[in-house]
């Protein structure tokens, strides 16, 4: 029986090791893994907080070339294709 227990220890004494390291390796992974999910969260609050600073800050003055031509005449459109004021739809049967 003691030969069957030193046989087994270096064995349980390595298999106990790459345990360890592999439970070390994914919870380095998973503490990276959320410490990246944290940055991101700061940045995108930091990027809406200063965007909705700058929209306050830039709300009196108008834009630097105008308005696009587009828009300048609101009751004028153009669009790319014109809408059909009158649909001659018909049902067709399918045999």
């Amino acid at each position: 029986m003691k030969h069957k227990i030193m046989f087994f220890l270096p064995r349980l004494a390595g298999l106990a090791l790459l345990v360890g390291l592999a439970s070390l390796v994914l919870f380095l992974l998973f503490r990276l893994l959320l410490l990246v999910v944290a940055i991101g969260t700061i940045v995108a609050i930091t990027a809406k907080l200063l965007s909705g600073a700058r929209k306050k800050w830039m709300q009196g003055y108008p834009p630097e070339h105008g308005l696009h031509p587009h828009f300048r005449n609101p009751g004028h459109s153009n669009p790319a294709m014109p809408i059909a004021t009158q649909v001659n739809a018909a049902i067709v049967p399918i045999n």
